[in-house]
């Protein structure tokens, strides 16, 4: 009996764990970090707070942004604490966007306070906000149910599916920044009103952005970087009017790096998938013939856009580290990479199989 009230007295001294209860929190499910120009605080920490509501249908989510500038992001979200009554909570924060000017003139070594903060998602989405993230976390688009739940689906494939979105979780995104041989991916996230508009990615170097690219470059990325289906081919009908539209649902890339002074990346892409346009009767003259035009169409494009990325000085394929993992090289074979880089040859080697005419009727 002796032993059991030692320990009962034991038992009450130990204090609790401090969990807050689920309504003295606030759940943050937006944050962005803007660019201030202020040397002093050049950080603008804002953030989208989730009000609780019973409702769950179209346009019923309730929001507050709090905002502040600050030195760093740790003392800009330490300051926002002062800013509401209850505690904030980035467990459900699955969406965070970098202002452009951010990326123009701050050091992305900076950002590492997302990947150390316990509580934040390592597969939460990073993206670019055009012109600036706080424009993007005021825009309170009519179809959503639940605050943060439209930028949940765009990039999460669960509700939209498009090629032109390209999704970079926290994990990758520091991979991409620390990796010899990979450099980071960002999409850009603009405003219309009351939605979002998700068709460009921009690409960037350890530090700095390079190079934006275009809906239809973005596209062609996504197909051969990610294996995104549900894409498309587009050409002219020779001799025709009219165009072809041939829906990818199946795609499969493969790239070969030759082991030479100036080395060249041959990359081979096998595309399947049905025409969902063109004229009439095209396709009882010769299929063959389409498939053989869709590919070299696309071999041309992809050459195109291989090139105009090396010439930008950055490498989103991570075709460097497959170099590196190809010949077991190490940092001075990396150097080596480095220095011929810029005058690497490409070819893309595309196989395109027509399915089907889609349903006709």
């Amino acid at each position: 009996m002796r032993k059991i009230g030692l320990l009962i007295a034991i038992f009450a001294l130990l204090s609790g764990c401090g969990i807050k209860d689920i309504d003295k929190r606030f759940f943050v499910v937006t944050t962005g970090i803007d660019w201030t120009g202020n040397p002093e605080k050049p950080y603008r920490v804002s953030l989208r707070l989730a009000i609780t509501s019973s409702k769950l249908e179209s346009g019923s989510s309730k929001t507050e942004i709090i905002s502040t500038d600050a030195a760093s992001l740790a003392e800009g979200v330490r300051h926002l604490k002062s800013y509401v009554d209850k505690e904030l909570d980035f467990g459900h924060c699955r969406t965070f966007i970098m202002g452009k000017q951010l990326l123009e003139h701050g050091n992305l070594n900076a950002m590492s306070w997302f990947a150390r903060r316990r509580d934040i998602q390592r597969v939460a989405n990073f993206a670019v906000g055009e012109p600036d993230a706080l424009s993007i976390l005021r825009v309170q688009p009519i179809s959503e149910r639940y605050p943060g739940n439209a930028l949940f689906l765009t990039f999460n494939r669960e509700g939209t599916e498009s090629p032109y979105i390209v999704s970079i979780p926290l994990f990758d995104f520091t991979r991409r920044h620390f990796e010899m041989g990979l450099d980071p991916v960002l999409p850009i996230i603009r405003t219309a009103e009351s939605t979002y508009i998700v068709d460009r990615v921009l690409l960037l170097d350890k530090n700095n952005m390079r190079l934006a690219l275009d809906p239809a470059e973005t596209q062609l990325y996504n197909m051969t970087a990610n294996r995104i289906d549900k894409s498309e081919l587009v050409m002219p009908a020779r001799g025709r009017d009219g165009r072809i539209v041939m829906t990818v649902s199946q795609i499969r890339t493969k790239i070969r790096i030759s082991h030479a002074e100036v080395p060249q990346i041959t990359m081979t892409v096998k595309l399947r998938g049905m025409l969902e346009e063109s004229p009439p009767n095209q396709l009882g003259e010769n299929w063959k013939e389409i498939e053989r035009q869709l590919g070299q169409q696309f071999s041309d494009r992809m050459e195109a856009l291989l090139e105009k990325i090396r010439d930008a000085g950055v490498d989103p394929y991570g075709f460097g580290l497959h170099y590196l993992a190809t010949y077991f090289g190490g940092k001075e074979d990396f150097k080596h990479w480095q220095s011929v880089y810029p005058n690497v040859k490409f070819k893309v080697v595309a196989e395109v199989k027509v399915t089907g005419p889609g349903v006709v009727r």
